[in-house]
C-alpha cells in the first residue's frame, strides 16, 4: 500500500555537479588513474593512453564503454584499479551544500556513470551523504550509462522500485524528476523524456531546451521557487 505522495525527485550527477569546477582536481585525479588503466590495457606511453581515454569518452559515452567494446575489459576490474583511495583526491567538506540539500522539497538521489563507491566516498568527505537517499550507479544500469537512452529508462524503473520500498509513489508528471548535470550531452535524453533539466556549469552556454542553468550547485536557490512549482 503506497502511503505517501511525492512532489519532486532530485537527481544529481556527482562529478563536477555535487562538487564544482573549482574542485576539478578531484576528477583530474580520477582521470589520471583511468589513463593509467588504458595504458595498462592497450600498451604504449601515457600520452597515447590519455588520447585514447578521451576518444573513447567521446565515441562511447564513457571510457569504460570503449574499453569494454574494444578490449573486453571487466568493469569491476576497471573500477577497482581507478578507485584506489591512496591515489585519489576528494572534495572538501561543505556544510553549505548539506543545508541546501536537506532543504529541498522531495527525495534526493545520485545518478552517476561511476561505480557507487567513488561518489559515496566523495559525499562522505563533503559531509553531505546523510542528505542523499540513494545512489544509482553504472553497475545497476548494466554498465550502460548516460547519455544512452536506456540509462534513463532504467533510472525511472529503479526510482519506481526504490520509492515503493519507501512507501512513496512516483511523481505524477515526468517534469517532477529534476536532473542536475554539468554535461549537456547527458541532459538531452532527460529533456526528451520530459524531465526538468538543470545545467550546472560555469563555462557552457545553455541552449533553449535546457530549463535552467546555474554556474554552481550553491546557486540552486536562485531557481528553486520556479523549479519546485
Amino acid at each position: 500500500m503506497i502511503k505517501n505522495s511525492l512532489e519532486k525527485i532530485w537527481l544529481f550527477d556527482y562529478d563536477l555537479t555535487l562538487y564544482g569546477a573549482e574542485e576539478r582536481y578531484v576528477i583530474n585525479s580520477l582521470d589520471h588513474r583511468i589513463s593509467l588503466f588504458v595504458q595498462k590495457t592497450v600498451g604504449g606511453d601515457f600520452e597515447s593512453a590519455h588520447k585514447i581515454r578521451t576518444e573513447y569518452l567521446e565515441r562511447f559515452g564513457t571510457t569504460l564503454a570503449g574499453l569494454m567494446a574494444m578490449h573486453g575489459t571487466n568493469p569491476d576490474d576497471f573500477f577497482d584499479f581507478i578507485h584506489e583511495p591512496e591515489y585519489l583526491i576528494y572534495p572538501k567538506k561543505s556544510p553549505d551544500k548539506l543545508a541546501l540539500l536537506q532543504g529541498l522539497n522531495g527525495l534526493r538521489f545520485v545518478f552517476t556513470n561511476g561505480r557507487h563507491d567513488w561518489s559515496e566516498a566523495g559525499m562522505a568527505h563533503m559531509g553531505i551523504d546523510s542528505a542523499i537517499d540513494g545512489v544509482l550507479d553504472l553497475k545497476q544500469l548494466g554498465w550502460v550509462g548516460k547519455p544512452h537512452d536506456s540509462a534513463y529508462e532504467k533510472a525511472e524503473g529503479w526510482l519506481r522500485q526504490r520509492l515503493a520500498q519507501m512507501d512513496y509513489a512516483m511523481p505524477a508528471y515526468p517534469r517532477d524528476i529534476i536532473l542536475l548535470e554539468d554535461s549537456l550531452r547527458n541532459l538531452e535524453p532527460a529533456h526528451r523524456r520530459g524531465w526538468t533539466t538543470v545545467l550546472v556549469n560555469p563555462t557552457v552556454s545553455a541552449p533553449d531546451w535546457v530549463d535552467y542553468c546555474i554556474p554552481h550547485l550553491l546557486d540552486l536557490p536562485s531557481i528553486l521557487e520556479t523549479a519546485e512549482k
